[in-house]
Parts: C-alpha cells; sequence; structure tokens
C-alpha cells in the first residue's frame, strides 16, 4: 500500500494548505465565518488560525495560533492525512470564536481539497509594511504593498525573495523580501 501524500492547496471550509516536500514542512491558514449582524452586514463569529507542522507520516503533530498572538493562543494538535484529497484536523481545545463557527475540540474535522496548488509555504508578514517586487530585484519594487499579519502563498523563493499571491480583492503575485515574512 502506498502512503497517503499530503497536496497543497484550498480545501473546503477555508483552509488554505502547503506543502514542502523537500523540507517536509506544513504550514497553512484556516479562516472562516458565521453568523449576519443584521445591521452592520457582517459576521458575528471568527475562526481564524495559522497552522505549522512536520509532516512524519500520515498523522502529525501541528502548532495552530492566531498569527497577532503567537506567544499566547498557541494549541498543538494533529492532522490526519486519509487519502490524497481529504485530511482531518483535531485540536484538544478550540481557538477564541472557533465554538461559534466551527468545532475542532469534539471530533477531528474533515476537509476535503478542491483546488490543488504548487505553494510551498503559506506565510504571513510579520512586518507593517512590505513592498511587492515585479522582478527578484530591489530595483523593480511596486506600489503595491502588504501590511502586518497579511497571508501569502508562496511559490518558491530564490536570493531572499519570495514569489508569491496574495488573495484582496483580487490576487496580487511578485515577490517580496523573504524576511518580511514570519519565521518557521
Amino acid at each position: 500500500m502506498s502512503a497517503q501524500k499530503l497536496v497543497s492547496g484550498e480545501y473546503d471550509f477555508g483552509l488554505n494548505l502547503s506543502y514542502d516536500e523537500s523540507s517536509k514542512m506544513l504550514t497553512g491558514y484556516f479562516e472562516n465565518y458565521t453568523g449576519l449582524d443584521e445591521q452592520t452586514q457582517n459576521s458575528k463569529f471568527s475562526c481564524i488560525f495559522y497552522i505549522e507542522g512536520k509532516v512524519t507520516g500520515e498523522k502529525f503533530s501541528i502548532k495552530t495560533y492566531y498569527p497577532e498572538d503567537k506567544e499566547d493562543d498557541i494549541i498543538l494538535g494533529t492532522i490526519e492525512i486519509t487519502n490524497n484529497k481529504t485530511i482531518k484536523i483535531k485540536l484538544p481545545e478550540e481557538h477564541g470564536g472557533c465554538w461559534n463557527v466551527q468545532h475542532f475540540a469534539d471530533k477531528p474535522e474533515q476537509f476535503e481539497l478542491e483546488k490543488k496548488s504548487n505553494w510551498i509555504q503559506v506565510r504571513y508578514l510579520d512586518k507593517n509594511k512590505s513592498f511587492f517586487f515585479k522582478e527578484n530585484s530591489n530595483l523593480s519594487k511596486t506600489k503595491m504593498y502588504l501590511i502586518k499579519n497579511d497571508i501569502v502563498y508562496v511559490e518558491k523563493i530564490e536570493n531572499g525573495k519570495a514569489f508569491c499571491s496574495y488573495k484582496g480583492k483580487k490576487i496580487i503575485k511578485g515577490w517580496i523580501n523573504i524576511d518580511d515574512l514570519n519565521k518557521l
């Protein structure tokens, strides 16, 4: 029987995962909302956390936390690779707000791959501001930038820069300084 493999991409219910085959590192981001505030027309509840871990088999340990609160919000859990399109996440307790959106502590939550990608990392901006570059060169700075805690999807890393995409109102792709991203 062949081993199940983690696949980078967009999973259902707001889960994005990346797997770097060379380092065996998993990084990801979960963001989902529920309930409607009739006055503001915004969601009432949110469940947001970053995920990182080293893939050591079909079931392995992960660290989860809210990006702005890495030191005080860490919850250790597990990911189980069910098959090449399905994973399960289990946490011993809920992140703030998650109990209103999606329960991770009651039982393992299952996620199905919806769109495969070539991401090698999911990271977030650790600096207050970071500009995109058109090329892997400091001479090609654009007017577009990211702000602290924005999530990016890294496709490759070369010469101190990461080629990545940011999903805002539209998808922006370009190079940013790797030192401006969270440390793994």
